[in-house]
């Protein structure tokens, strides 16, 4: 009789948790636990425990059941999910309340075993239905924009998760997200699939791709952002890894090829492809032919556009002109400003393709194609140095210009132009070609006077210093030590020389830093005019006077007389007017004021000349015939000279006029640039200080290693120079052929590719 109370009262007590859904109290909870262990103490049977967990299991599962044929009347739509939820949820919260209760009396696992009956007997029944439901009010959202209630899904998918493997075994082992990975998120996953693929199935043709790629990106994104709202987040990243397998991965040929094709646009199109690629997974390497395509577009386009000679510099006629390096330069900075923005808009910054685009300007800048139509010698390394010397260059239109545009900080915008081309630089291969144009040009503007600040010069190159090396650069820092060395010398020998009414400007420099930035020298002993001799003579004993041969050490005064110039008060006899009482100002240089003086100067040849030949005047000054007839064609075309056609002499123009009273036919402003003989000159010295470089290299790592094989040997050579300039192939192979002929290393027998050093 007592039995049957026990059960009687027990089901009573259920019921109003299970089928009556009541709040359970607390009291309520006491009272049940109360009433089994009461049960348990009384029947004092091993198997009464047993009976208890089998009796509340059998009636758990009863009252399921009935809730299950609740659900299934119900029709597949919002109405059912709703239901499902809000039993799940009540349901949860009982049998959290009925294990806590009866756990102690009939032992703990009653939550686990409510679970699994929950999802034998309830879910299985309608899952499909739901997840069917699902679906379709998700494809209803894709028509119509969205759902009616949004949380009715996102609460769908929490309590989905909460059904875990241990509660279903036949889903996948270790799946963190439960019921919901097999029931909601698959059948969401692959309804967006068909989505998709019905909007952009009769894209995947020729001819189409563009399309294809527009479609595809706008209807990704909508499902990202559809599914941010509808799906767990810790399983938004699977709907992107599906869509992109399906969508991206399938067409990356189609993509890869209709991609490269939209470089040459910059269109947004661009980006959606690039978008596209970019949710491939990294391991599949699916960005890398779209980075190689836009490194090839880089160069191609590079080469391609840029402007000719006569386009950048119409007005000048000289191909060597530093104006070309000024409009040239300017165009490539602006090219790899835009190509950067490019890279930021259409390619998020990505460092593939900031890469991508260094490599590609570089391969252009170090081409052999690069400007090979217009003028083969004028290559990046002296096209750069050019621009900096028109930075530099107190006269140049391009420091001008910058001075007029800001007066009170031209030396920031001279900076600030630099780290522009300092971009450049660094993507030159032959640095050390360009640090000796620039020094070469340094050197011209320091002894012609044309260097805008001193001070400046040693800015723009401690700017260079980290890219070219300090090795390139400790040469240059010298030349600007010694240009000052030289101001102090003469300014203190200034006060004991007597030159008389000529205003003398010497410069002392070291030949060792100098020599090879000047041009050679066509006359050693070249005869001036008695009143510039003896100046020249007065400042060589002074200067002997101070430093005496003992204290001079080897010290010998060379006169650089082609970088050398004056200026002369002229008077022609049939002047009139106020050039008659005034004369004409002449800016000669050495050679011309040696030429002139023969016509002008009595104490030259006894008495003024009336007429010479070019041979004549060759013998009077000591000057190579060639440079006597360029400097009188220079004289002839500015009209002081004229010549006799009878006996090919020339003789004083009596009868010239300008409208200039200064005239300045020195031609020492074009001595500020490199003539292309000058600039061969250069790149065949350097080329042969590279060999020499190399083959010292090669020597130091065969002495350090005795024995190295060929490829690594190349590598470590070319990493040693490869701030200087890049080791090539046919060079390295030279100077080991060289040194094989020559005995210092050899061939190890039996394996030609590895050397062995000869001690």
């Amino acid at each position: 009789m007592a039995d049957v109370l026990f059960w009687s009262d027990l089901r009573q007590r259920l019921d109003g948790v299970l089928v009556e859904q009541q709040t359970m109290s607390i009291s309520d909870y006491v009272q049940i636990s109360t009433v089994v262990n009461t049960y348990l103490k009384a029947a004092e049977v091993e198997t009464a425990v047993e009976e208890v967990r089998q009796w509340v299991t059998a009636y758990v599962n009863r009252q399921l059941a009935v809730i299950a044929r609740r659900l299934q009347k119900l029709e597949r739509g919002p109405s059912l999910i709703d239901a499902y939820v809000a039993q799940w949820q009540y349901f949860a919260q009982a049998s959290q309340a009925l294990s806590g209760s009866l756990g102690q009396a009939v032992g703990f696992g009653m939550r686990e075993a409510m679970a699994q009956a929950w999802y034998t007997t309830v879910f299985r029944r309608v899952a499909a239905d739901m997840a069917a439901a699902m679906v379709a009010l998700v494809d209803d959202a894709r028509k119509d924009g969205g759902v009616d209630d949004p949380q009715l899904l996102s609460k769908l998918s929490y309590v989905l998760a909460e059904l875990r493997p241990a509660y279903a075994p036949e889903l996948p082992g270790g799946e963190p997200l439960g019921a919901y990975f097999v029931w909601y998120l698959e059948p969401y996953v692959w309804a967006a699939v068909r989505h998709v693929e019905s909007r952009t199935g009769h894209l995947r043709t020729p001819g189409s791709t563009r399309e294809y790629i527009r479609l595809v990106t706008r209807l990704i994104d909508d499902e990202e952002r559809r599914a941010e709202a509808y799906l767990r987040p810790e399983s938004v990243e699977s709907l992107r890894c599906v869509l992109a397998q399906r969508f991206v991965a399938g067409s990356l040929a189609a993509i890869h090829a209709e991609a490269a094709l939209m470089l040459a646009a910059d269109s947004e199109d661009l980006r959606s492809a690039f978008c596209l690629l970019r949710r491939v997974p990294a391991d599949r390497k699916a960005m890398q032919p779209l980075r190689d395509a836009f490194r090839a577009h880089v160069a191609q386009h590079t080469l391609a556009a840029m402007p000719s000679l006569a386009e950048l510099n119409p007005n000048e006629a000289s191909v060597s002109s530093l104006a070309f390096a000024r409009n040239a330069v300017d165009w490539l900075i602006k090219e790899l400003n835009r190509l950067r923005a490019m890279t930021a808009r259409c390619f998020d910054d990505d460092r593939g393709f900031n890469r991508s685009l260094v490599a590609g300007l570089r391969e252009a800048l170090n081409s052999k194609e690069f400007l090979s139509k217009d003028h083969p010698q004028l290559k990046a390394p002296r096209l750069l140095a050019g621009y900096f010397g028109l930075l530099l260059q107190t006269d140049s239109a391009l420091a001008l210009e910058l001075a007029a545009a800001h007066p009170t900080g031209f030396e920031n915008a001279v900076e600030s132009r630099a780290r522009d081309a300092l971009q450049l630089c660094e993507l030159v291969d032959s640095k050390d070609k360009l640090m000796y144009h620039y020094r070469s040009l340094l050197a011209r503007r320091l002894v012609t006077d044309s260097s805008s600040n001193v001070d400046l010069e040693r800015t723009v190159v401690a700017m260079l210093t980290p890219l070219t090396g300090i090795d390139n650069t400790n040469r240059i820092n010298d030349m600007l030590t010694d240009m000052n060395v030289s101001h102090t010398l003469f300014a203190d020998y200034r006060p004991s020389m007597s030159s008389g009414s000529l205003n003398v400007s010497v410069k002392v420099l070291k030949q060792i830093l100098w020599c090879g930035n000047l041009s050679s020298e066509l006359s050693r002993a070249l005869i001036l005019p008695r009143q510039v001799s003896a100046a020249c003579d007065e400042f060589v004993g002074v200067y002997n006077s101070r430093y005496s041969s003992a204290s001079r050490n080897g010290r010998k005064l060379q006169w650089l007389w082609a970088y050398s110039k004056a200026t002369i008060q002229l008077y022609f006899p049939h002047s009139v007017g106020r050039v008659a009482q005034t004369g004409y100002t002449l800016v000669v240089n050495a050679y011309q004021l040696a030429i002139l003086a023969l016509f002008t100067d009595s104490s030259c040849l006894g008495s003024a000349a009336q007429q010479l030949t070019p041979t004549e005047i060759s013998l009077h000054i000591k000057l190579r015939l060639d440079a006597v007839k360029s400097e009188l064609a220079v004289l002839a075309r500015a009209g002081i000279l004229v010549s006799n056609k009878s006996n090919d002499a020339v003789m004083m123009n009596s009868s010239f006029n300008s409208r200039r009273l200064r005239i300045d036919i020195s031609g020492i402003k074009r001595m500020r640039q490199e003539t292309e003989d000058e600039t061969k000159k250069i790149d065949s010295y350097v080329d042969s200080e590279r060999y020499l470089q190399i083959q010292s290299a090669v020597m130091k790592e065969m002495k350090r290693c005795l024995s190295i094989h060929h490829t690594r040997l190349l590598n470590l050579v070319t990493t040693r120079y490869e701030s200087k300039f890049l080791v090539e192939r046919p060079v390295f192979k030279r100077v080991i052929g060289v040194l094989l002929d020559d005995k210092y290393i050899r061939q190890k027998e039996g394996d030609f590719n590895i050397y062995e050093y000869i001690a």
